[in-house]
């Protein structure tokens, strides 16, 4: 007859039971951030996208007219750019006719306040 050297223990259902709601709990943190971490992604990709269709339009704006638009309103009033002022802050500085002016998209966050400039070097609050 065979003798056993080594016995594994026993566990017990409320240790297998805890352990199972343990990894339960883990496996919806990690599908929870994964679903946050997804969804920062596609905003930024967003965000992305709208400042390069600003830029597109300013470039598309020279090649007809051998001069950058002056500001976002040209380009809404003659080339079709629509802005979202409810999400994205626009930031657009025209630095001469010839110059690719600078063009920023920030996406809007509730709950604090930020400074927005005024157009003559100076700033303004606003609140988020």
């Amino acid at each position: 007859m065979r003798t056993r050297l080594f016995r594994p223990p026993k566990t017990s259902i409320a240790v297998k039971a805890s352990l199972f709601v343990v990894a339960l709990i883990a496996a919806i943190l990690l599908i929870g951030w994964s679903v946050g971490h997804f969804e920062e992604s596609r905003d930024e990709q967003h965000r992305q996208i709208v400042e390069d269709a600003i830029v597109r339009a300013a470039v598309q704006c020279y090649a007809i007219e051998s001069r950058y638009p002056p500001g976002l309103e040209y380009l809404v009033d003659n080339y079709g750019i629509v802005l979202d002022e409810d999400k994205y802050i626009y930031h657009y500085r025209a630095t001469g006719g010839n110059l690719l002016p600078e063009v920023n998209v920030f996406e809007k966050k509730t709950g604090f306040a930020f400074a927005v400039g005024n157009g003559d070097g100076g700033t303004k609050a606003a609140e988020g």
